[in-house]
C-alpha cells in the first residue's frame, strides 16, 4: 500500500490508458504479443525517465477496456511500470443507451483494486443486456454466447464470438443503477466517469453542456439522468471544465440542482497505440491533488475545484526558497531523527494537550527567525521551550544553520491576535502593521519618504527658530539694560543744546574765533566716526575671513542603485569642492578691499589727530570752555552709542518677531505637510485582495499635548494664565497664531512660571514639536476595526499580518481558532485558508477539525507525547503525516504495522479521535459538493 508523508500534492494521473490487447482498436506495435507488450513498457519508461520531471512522472494509471479487467490484472501481476507509478486502477469501459451521435454514450467505471476481486460475481455477472428474448450478463461466456447468437452461428470461435459480443453489447442505464443500487459497498468502491466528447459521450445528445443552456430535446431527460448518476466527467475541454464546476452560466447552485452534485473534470489520453501513451491532444494533462490511492481520487468528488486542473504543467508551482521541506532533529534523544515533512501548501498540525504541536511549530519559526519569534511571544505572553538540534531545510537545499542565508516567515504564535488587537496606547503595532502593508505601493512609499524628509527639515527650522528665539529676546534684554544705563536720546540730546548754548556764551566772551571752535568740534565728531568705521571694518574683515565655504550640500534621498547613489554624492563633493575654490579666489579681493578702506580710515583719524593737537591747547587755554567741550563730547559721545544701540535693538527685535513668527505658523507647516500626505495616499491606496479598505488621516495628540503642558508649567499658575485656559487644552484650534503669540511671550519673560529642571529653550523644544499622527483606518465590510467585534478584529489582524509578505513566504500560525468565533472561523478564516494556501505555505497547529477539513488540508502531522494510553514507538515526542484520504496504518519493510499510537491506524481516525468535531466535519465535508445519490 502507498504511504507517503508530505501528503496531498499536485501528480499526474493517467485515467484512460488502453493496453496491447485491447478488445477494440489495438494499434499497439509488435508482430507478437510478447513484443508488443515490450514495447509498450518501453514507450512508458522512456516517457517517464528517470522520474524527476513532474510533468512526465506518472503516479496513477487507470488500465482501461471493454467490460474487462483482464490486461489490468496482467499489468499488475507483471509489476513491469516505473517506480514513479504508485497506483494502477481497474477502468472498465461499458456502452450504455441511448445512442450519440456516431456510437452508444461511453460510460467508464473506476474500480478501487480492493474489489477487483469481487467484481466477477458483483458486478459483470449482473449487468444485464436483452437481445431476441434473451439475457446477457457481462461474463466471458455469456458475451461468447450473445456474439454467437448474434452472428448466427454456434460454431464461431471463442475469440472471434466474444469481441463480436462485445461490440453489440449496449446497456440501459437502468440496469447499471440497479447493480450500484442493491449494493452500497460497490458503489462505494466504484468511481463512474462519462465520456463529454460528442462522438461517443453524453454531450454527443446536444453539443456539450448546451443542453443546459438551451431548448431542450426529447432526450433531455435521458441526458440529465447520465449526468446526475455519474461522479465525473471524461473532458479536456475548459468549457466543461468551468460549466460542471458552476463557473460558467450557470452557477454552482444551479449545477446542483439539475445535476445533484458539481461534477470534477478529468482528462486521459485514450491511448491505443505507443505514439499515444501518456499524450492527450493538446498536452492536456491531468493533475490531481491526492495521495495516489483510490480514497485519493474520491477525494476529487469532496473538492473538485481544488483537487484536478487539466493542465500542461504541474498548477500553483512555488519558489522553491519560499517553502519549508523539512524538518530534521537530531542529537535529542527526545526526539527522533526521521525527517518531518512539509506540504508546500496547507500542513495542519494535530495533537491533544501538550503532545508537542506547538513546540514543533514555535521551533520551526525560531530556526528560522528567532528575532521575530521573542518579539512576538513577548507580546503573546507564551512560553514554548527552545528544541536543540532542529533544523529547518528549505525546498531549494538551503538550511536554518547557514546564518548567511536568511529566510522570511509571518509566525504568529497562541493569543497574538487578541494581544494586538487589545492594545490601547497611542500609536498600536495595528498601526505599524498596516503601514508597512500601505508601504508596499512604491508611490505611496515615495510620498512618506517625502513627508518624513519634509517634517525633518521642518523640525530643524523650528529648532533654529527657538535658539535664535530665545537668542535675540535676551539681547533685546541687554540691549535695552545698556540704553537704560547710558540715558536716553531725548534727556542727552537737551544737555547738549545746554552745553553747546553755555559753550557759545562763553566763547563770545573769549578771545577763541568761532572758527576755531566750529573747526575743533568737527575734527571731534569725524574721529568718533571715522572710530567707529574703524571697528565695523575690523568686525566685517574677521566674518569674511571665518568663512570657508559659501556652498552647503544638502541631504539627497537614497537611489535605488547604489552605485548612482555614489556617482550622486560625488558629483555633489565635486561641485562643492569647485565652488570652494571659487570662494576663495573671490575672497582675497574683498579682504583686500575692507584693507584698503581701513587704510584711508586709519589715514583720516591721523588727519584728525594732528588738527586736534593743534587746536586742542587753544580750545583747552579757557578752563571752562575745555570743560563744557568735553562734556559736549561725552554727550555725543553716548549719543552715537545709544544710536548704535537702539539700532542693533530695532535688529534683535525684527529677529525675534520673525522667529516667533516661525513658531506661531508652525503647527499650521506640520498640518499642511499631513494633510497633503493624506490626500495623496488616500488617491493611491487601493482595496486590499482580502477586501480589506485602508484609509489615513492625520490626527493632532491632543491629549498627549495637553498632558505635556502640565507636565512642564507650575500648576499653580496654568490656570490663571491668561487669555486661554492652559488646563483645559481639548482642541487642536485652540493653537491659533493670537494663542500662540500669547504663549511664547509668557514663556521667555516667565509671567508664566515652569516647573525646575526646564529652562525656556526646552520648553518651547518640547511645545513646538510635532504633535500630529498618521492614524491608520482599516475596514472590512462596513465595519471599522475598532467598531469590530474581537473575533472578527482577529481576522482582520490575521490578514493583515499575512498581507504584510508580498515575497509569499511561509506563514506559520498556532491556533487561530483561540482567537477567533465560530462564526469567523466558519465564514471567513477556512476561506481565507484555502485561498492563501495557493499561493503560500501555511503551516497551522490547530484543535479544530473544520479547519483540517473545511480548509482541506493537504498535509496532516499528527503529534504524540509518549504515555501510558498513547504509547510511541521509540522517543518520547513523535509525529506521524499523512493526508486526509490516508486512511492506512503505518507499516516497515515487512509490511508490518508498526508500534506506537501513531502507526495503528490512519489520519482520517487520528483526527475523529483528536478534534472536537471531527466526524461532523467529514460528514459536512462529504455532503458539501455531493447529494446523496438516488437510484
Amino acid at each position: 500500500m502507498y504511504q507517503e508523508y508530505r501528503g496531498s500534492e499536485w501528480r499526474r494521473w493517467e485515467l484512460h490508458l488502453h493496453t496491447p490487447h485491447t478488445k477494440k482498436e489495438d494499434k499497439y506495435l509488435g508482430k507478437t504479443p510478447e513484443e508488443k507488450w515490450d514495447n509498450f513498457y518501453q514507450t512508458i519508461q522512456e516517457y517517464v525517465g528517470d522520474g524527476t520531471d513532474p510533468t512526465k512522472a506518472i503516479c496513477a494509471i487507470a488500465i482501461t477496456d471493454y467490460l474487462s479487467i483482464d490486461n489490468y490484472k496482467l499489468v499488475e501481476k507483471e509489476k513491469r511500470l516505473p517506480e514513479c507509478v504508485k497506483l494502477v486502477l481497474p477502468n472498465v469501459e461499458l456502452r450504455i443507451q441511448p445512442i450519440s451521435s456516431k456510437a452508444p454514450i461511453n460510460l467508464h467505471c473506476i474500480f478501487a483494486p480492493t474489489i477487483v476481486d469481487q467484481l466477477q460475481d458483483r458486478f459483470f455477472s449482473r449487468l444485464k443486456f436483452e437481445w431476441n428474448g434473451n439475457v446477457y450478463s457481462a461474463t466471458r461466456s455469456e458475451l461468447i454466447r450473445l456474439g454467437r447468437s448474434y452472428k448466427l452461428d454456434t460454431t464461431l470461435d471463442e475469440d472471434t464470438a466474444y469481441r463480436e459480443g462485445l461490440s453489440q453489447y449496449v446497456i440501459s442505464l437502468d440496469s447499471l443503477t440497479k447493480i450500484f443500487k442493491d449494493n452500497k459497498d460497490l458503489r462505494d468502491n466504484t468511481i463512474l466517469v462519462v465520456s463529454n466528447s460528442s462522438g461517443d459521450g453524453a454531450s454527443g445528445l446536444a453539443h456539450h453542456y448546451s443542453y443546459f443552456e438551451g431548448d431542450c430535446s426529447q432526450l433531455d431527460a435521458t441526458r440529465q439522468q447520465i449526468y446526475q448518476v455519474c461522479d465525473m466527467i471524461f473532458s479536456g475541454n475548459p468549457s466543461d471544465f468551468e460549466y460542471f464546476l458552476g463557473m460558467k452560466s450557470d452557477d454552482e447552485k444551479t449545477v446542483k440542482k439539475k445535476l445533484r452534485t458539481l461534477k470534477p473534470c478529468i482528462h486521459g489520453c485514450d491511448a491505443h497505440t505507443n505514439s499515444k501513451v501518456f499524450e492527450p491532444d493538446q498536452k492536456r494533462y491531468c493533475w490531481i491533488k491526492a495521495d495516489p490511492t483510490f480514497e485519493g481520487l474520491k477525494q476529487v468528488l469532496y473538492e473538485p475545484k481544488e483537487r484536478v486542473r487539466i493542465s500542461s504543467a504541474c498548477p500553483d508551482l512555488k519558489q522553491s526558497y519560499h517553502v519549508i521541506d523539512k524538518v530534521v532533529i537530531e542529537g535529542n534523544e527526545l526526539f527522533s531523527d526521521t525527517p518531518i515533512y512539509l506540504n508546500d501548501k496547507l500542513t495542519c498540525i494535530i495533537g491533544g494537550k501538550s503532545t508537542g504541536k506547538s513546540l514543533l511549530l514555535h521551533n520551526i519559526a525560531l530556526a528560522v527567525d528567532a528575532k521575530q519569534v521573542e518579539e512576538k511571544t513577548e507580546k503573546a505572553t507564551t512560553n514554548v521551550k527552545h528544541v536543540p538540534g532542529l533544523t529547518v531545510y528549505w525546498k531549494d537545499g538551503e538550511c536554518s544553520e547557514d546564518t548567511s542565508n536568511s529566510r522570511k516567515i509571518v509566525y504568529i504564535p497562541q493569543t497574538y491576535l487578541n494581544r494586538l488587537s487589545d492594545q490601547e496606547e497611542e500609536t498600536t503595532e495595528i498601526d505599524a502593521i498596516v503601514q508597512e502593508i500601505v508601504m508596499q505601493k512604491d508611490a505611496i512609499a515615495t510620498l512618506f519618504t517625502k513627508k518624513t524628509e519634509k517634517l525633518k527639515q521642518l523640525r530643524q527650522t523650528v529648532l533654529n527658530a527657538i535658539t535664535e528665539l530665545i537668542h535675540f529676546y535676551e539681547e533685546y534684554k541687554e540691549i535695552n539694560a545698556a540704553i537704560k544705563e547710558i540715558g536716553d536720546s531725548k534727556g542727552i540730546n537737551t544737555e547738549i543744546g545746554s552745553l553747546t548754548q553755555r559753550f557759545e556764551i562763553l566763547s563770545s566772551d573769549s578771545e577763541i574765533t568761532d572758527d576755531v571752535i566750529l573747526e575743533y568740534q568737527k575734527h571731534v565728531e569725524q574721529k568718533q566716526t571715522h572710530q567707529e568705521l574703524q571697528k565695523i571694518l575690523q568686525q566685517d574683515k574677521e566674518a569674511i575671513q571665518a568663512i570657508e565655504t559659501v556652498v552647503k550640500g544638502i541631504r539627497f534621498p537614497v537611489l535605488g542603485d547604489s552605485e548612482l547613489t555614489k556617482q550622486l554624492n560625488e558629483s555633489v563633493l565635486q561641485v562643492i569642492d569647485v565652488a570652494n575654490k571659487e570662494w576663495s579666489k573671490q575672497k582675497e579681493p574683498l579682504l583686500s578691499s575692507i584693507t584698503q578702506r581701513q587704510d584711508e580710515v586709519s589715514k583720516r583719524l591721523v588727519e584728525c589727530d594732528e588738527k586736534l593737537i593743534q587746536l586742542k591747547p587753544i580750545v583747552e587755554s579757557n578752563h571752562e570752555i575745555g570743560v563744557i567741550s568735553k562734556r559736549i563730547l561725552a554727550e555725543k559721545e553716548k549719543l552715537v552709542k545709544i544710536e548704535g544701540l537702539i539700532k542693533k535693538l530695532s535688529e534683535a527685535k525684527d529677529s525675534f518677531q520673525h522667529n516667533r513668527s516661525i513658531l506661531e505658523n508652525v503647527f499650521n507647516d506640520y498640518h499642511q505637510v499631513y494633510s497633503d500626505f493624506v490626500r495623496e495616499v488616500n488617491e493611491l491606496i487601493e482595496t486590499n485582495d482580502e477586501d480589506l479598505v485602508f484609509l489615513v488621516e492625520s490626527v493632532f495628540r491632543k491629549s498627549q499635548f495637553s498632558k505635556k503642558i502640565l507636565e512642564l508649567f507650575d500648576n499653580r499658575s496654568i490656570n490663571r494664565f491668561q487669555p486661554f485656559s492652559l488646563s483645559d487644552i481639548k482642541e487642536e484650534n485652540f493653537l491659533n497664531q493670537k494663542n500662540i503669540c500669547e504663549l511664547i511671550k509668557a514663556i521667555v519673560d516667565l509671567s508664566l512660571p515652569i516647573k525646575a529642571g526646564y529652562t525656556k529653550e526646552s520648553i518651547l523644544r518640547d511645545l513646538f514639536n510635532d504633535w500630529y499622527n498618521i492614524h491608520y483606518i482599516v475596514k472590512m465590510g462596513n465595519d471599522g476595526i475598532e467598531d469590530m467585534s474581537p473575533g472578527k478584529k482577529a481576522l482582520v489582524l490575521l490578514k493583515l499580518l499575512v498581507s504584510l509578505a508580498e515575497s509569499q513566504c511561509p506563514i506559520l500560525i498556532d491556533q487561530p481558532e483561540d482567537d477567533l468565533d465560530n462564526r469567523s472561523i466558519y465564514d471567513e478564516l477556512i476561506q481565507f485558508i484555502k485561498t492563501k494556501k495557493i499561493d503560500r505555505q501555511i503551516i497551522v497547529v490547530t484543535h479544530n477539525a473544520n479547519i483540517v477539513l473545511g480548509a482541506d488540508a493537504e498535509l496532516v502531522i499528527v503529534a504524540n507525547q509518549d504515555g501510558n494510553s498513547t504509547p510511541n514507538n521509540s522517543h518520547r515526542f513523535e509525529y506521524r503525516g499523512g493526508a486526509i484520504e490516508n486512511n492506512e496504518p503505518v507499516r516497515d519493510a515487512n509490511q508490518v504495522i508498526m508500534k506506537g499510537v501513531l502507526n495503528q491506524k490512519g489520519i482520517p481516525s487520528h483526527i475523529c479521535e483528536i478534534l472536537e468535531g471531527g466526524e461532523r466535519a467529514f460528514d459536512l465535508r462529504r455532503n458539501k459538493y455531493r447529494a446523496i445519490m438516488r437510484y
